[in-house]
């Protein structure tokens, strides 16, 4: 699965064209707006253009097949030649991407809140240095951050990974056209060889990198330069344009071409694994629509080439460079984001996009010389080193504020500890403290702070307590916490980690050894789930067998689970996965009781999920009222598989848990209640949220299972 962008992926940067010289083909810039459209419709109601991310594989085309072309007519000859081409890259693209950085952090500055600036500040200096793409890639597919909020400067992964293709193709083009030269081969041959074997590695990569990582495959350069090379093959075949103007064949072809980039951005979702088999249709597509450049009255070419397709496709680096920035940062600025809001949003974007074109890229395309900037790198240094120090000072900033965010819990902790407010966290879910998100003064802070909530996590996030998809479940780290005469296993995804701090104040209390057995996403049942790959369903079916056999040889006291069901199982949707997932858990509750250990399921904890941003944002954006951040237990309390599990086993020695009724009551469930914020993001408890439950939890479990032998403090 790629990183949805309504779901969390972009566009690549439509690169503008060097002029109108001899040979300019019309037909580029109307495939260019059809490119940014489908990107843009995609952005703003991908529920109508599922698949309009493809736009990605458009572009990368149309840039292998532009900036092949030109290499081929100009040749480079010395490193001075591949530097003025660098340079002349630097001055189409650069200008106009600067100029939307600078207003973007300005934006954040002034309008976002304050919990996203240390991420996006990170971000800003990746654009800037355009390796925005492997950023992405090494941090935003762990599956802790999905719920982190898409920041302004995510679509430039694409221009990245771009600007990496302009830096290292034409020295691979001058060196193939300079051995066809110098050992008198056919210089097309040579370029058709070696064009065609960057093709063939990249894809083959393509194919294995979308079938083992595909969150990360979908940001990669390497996955993604086979895109490029199409592109180069079709400019260094020449088109059958020349050869067969009016041929019926490149009619039919040009209208196929078309119809398999709308094919793609109609039927595609963002549940398919991403770059891959599937990415052929759009790229080829696209590819047959450079090839045969049909000139026939009835193809694609006479609608391509009309003004309105030439005026967008005019302005697609500026429209999508705009679009995306506006798309995140005016939801900040208005109560709604709607219809109404989303059409002002791209009026907007239009505006600034045909200022930016004409009053920036132009300009700088006429006056300012390459040779110029290419005998003046301190020009270029500067302008780099000016905006990388802004949204490093962004950067510094944030982690100064989150500092201080981490003073302010600890001295709100001493606080509730001296007064120990009866309103203070889940008491406040009584009747006397009225609405149990209300701020009860305007001196009273939340805790922890929306800044410092997001490192609020429970120790075994920050000790890598978790298997993972990335490694197919392979490793299996077994934290272990506390000595005491009680043994104790914790097991579970991420939902039974966020438990943790809760269990451990208990084992402090009780003599409890903990030992996690713990995998993100992954549920420990006996049944295989549908992850994006072969690799990850079987590790995640072995891990739970793994799991049993640890638990028959330590002989535990305690077992306690916890899961969200966000994984289909296998052959089955989400919604018709919940009959046969609780016969998966009951298979293996039962071989867990049979160990000889109690068994404690606390039931899956209510949350906004994408209802809201993630909670800190949410609440930071809205700090004098965070009831506003609050929703309906209908819609925040999940199916709990696994409890069904329990209730049909109805085992003695089997038993749940709820602790739905602290953090909801009376069908509203909230992120702040008494004054602690109870997400770290749009699913996980904090762990001071989570601590400050483990008294309620210790006593429903000891209820439950109807013996002291557990807490013998009690």
């Amino acid at each position: 699965m790629h990183p949805a962008v309504s779901s969390n992926q972009d566009l690549p940067l439509p690169a503008k064209p060097d002029s109108k010289p001899r040979g300019f083909r019309a037909d580029i810039q109307g495939l260019r707006a059809i490119a940014v459209g489908i990107v843009v419709l995609y952005h703003f109601w991908g529920h109508y253009l599922p698949g309009g991310f493809v736009g990605v594989d458009v572009f990368f085309v149309i840039s292998g097949f532009l900036i092949t072309s030109h290499l081929i007519s100009n040749p480079p000859k010395n490193m001075a030649d591949i530097g003025r081409f660098w340079m002349r890259r630097v001055k189409r693209l650069i200008p106009a991407s600067f100029l939307v950085i600078l207003c973007s952090v300005a934006g954040i500055w002034i309008f976002a809140p304050q919990t996203v600036w240390q991420d996006w500040g990170l971000q800003a200096i990746a654009a800037t240095f355009y390796f925005q793409n492997w950023f992405l890639a090494l941090t935003k597919v762990d599956y802790l951050a999905e719920g982190d909020a898409p920041s302004p400067f995510q679509h430039f992964w694409s221009l990245s990974a771009e600007e990496q293709f302009y830096f290292v193709w034409p020295i691979l083009i001058g060196l193939l056209i300079f051995a066809a030269l110098k050992y008198k081969k056919a210089p097309r041959n040579l370029l058709l060889g070696g064009i065609g074997l960057v093709f063939i590695l990249s894809a083959g990569y393509s194919l294995y990198a979308t079938a083992t990582d595909p969150g990360a495959a979908y940001f990669s350069t390497f996955t993604r330069v086979w895109e490029f090379a199409v592109g180069a093959l079709v400019a260094a075949l020449g088109t059958a344009a020349h050869a067969a103007k009016n041929d019926i064949v490149s009619l039919i072809g040009s209208w196929g071409g078309l119809f398999a980039i709308a094919f793609g951005a109609l039927a595609f979702t963002g549940e398919m694994p991403f770059p891959g088999f599937i990415a052929a249709i759009p790229v080829f597509g696209t590819a047959l629509l450079l090839l045969c450049n049909s000139t026939h009255k009835y193809s694609p070419n006479f609608l391509l080439n009309t003004k309105l397709f030439r005026f967008f496709g005019d302005n697609s680096y500026a429209i999508y460079l705009w679009h995306w920035p506006l798309l995140v940062l005016v939801p900040f600025m208005v109560d709604d984001f709607k219809w109404p809001q989303k059409l002002v949003a791209l009026a907007f974007t239009l505006i600034f996009a045909v200022l930016t074109q004409k009053l920036v890229e132009v300009r700088f395309r006429k006056f300012i010389d390459a040779s110029a900037l290419l005998s003046a790198p301190r020009f270029l240094a500067a302008g780099s080193l000016v905006l990388a120090l802004f949204a490093g000072a962004f950067y510094l900033t944030s982690v100064r504020v989150a500092d201080d965010a981490r003073d302010i819990n600890m001295a709100l902790a001493q606080v509730e500890k001296a007064v120990g407010e009866d309103c203070f966290g889940a008491s406040a879910l009584t009747a006397v403290c009225g609405n149990p998100a209300a701020v009860q003064s305007t001196n009273q802070l939340v805790a922890p702070a929306p800044v410092a909530a997001k490192t609020d996590k429970p120790e075994v996030y920050k000790d890598d307590c978790f298997a993972s998809s990335s490694t197919d479940f392979q490793d299996r780290p077994v934290c272990h916490y506390g000595q005491g005469d009680i043994k104790v296993a914790l097991v579970g995804n991420s939902h039974a980690g966020q438990w943790f701090p809760a269990l451990d104040s208990l084992a402090k209390e009780n003599g409890w050894q903990i030992d996690t057995y713990l995998a993100s996403r992954c549920s420990v049942m006996g049944e295989k789930q549908k992850f994006e790959d072969r690799a990850s369903i079987d590790g995640c079916s072995d891990y739970g067998v793994w799991v049993t056999d640890q638990f028959k040889k330590e002989n535990y006291d305690l077992i306690v689970s916890s899961n969200r069901q966000s994984v289909a199982v296998s052959g089955h949707s989400m919604k018709t996965s919940e009959a046969p997932a609780t016969e998966a858990f009951k298979e293996i509750l039962k071989d867990w009781s049979e160990t000889g250990a109690e068994v404690v399921v606390i039931r899956d904890t209510s949350f906004p999920g994408t209802s809201i941003d993630s909670a800190p944002d949410c609440v930071a954006e809205n700090a004098e009222q965070p009831s506003k951040c609050s929703g309906e237990a209908k819609d925040w309390i999940p199916m709990d598989p696994q409890v069904d599990a329990v209730k049909e086993l109805a085992d003695p020695d089997v038993v749940s848990v709820d602790m739905n009724d602290q953090l909801c009551e009376d069908g509203q469930c909230y992120t702040v209640i008494g004054g602690i914020l109870a997400y770290w993001d749009h699913s996980h408890l904090t762990a001071t949220y989570s601590q400050s439950l483990a008294e309620t939890l210790g006593l429903r479990i000891e209820k439950a299972l109807g013996s002291k032998r557990l807490f013998p403090t009690s």
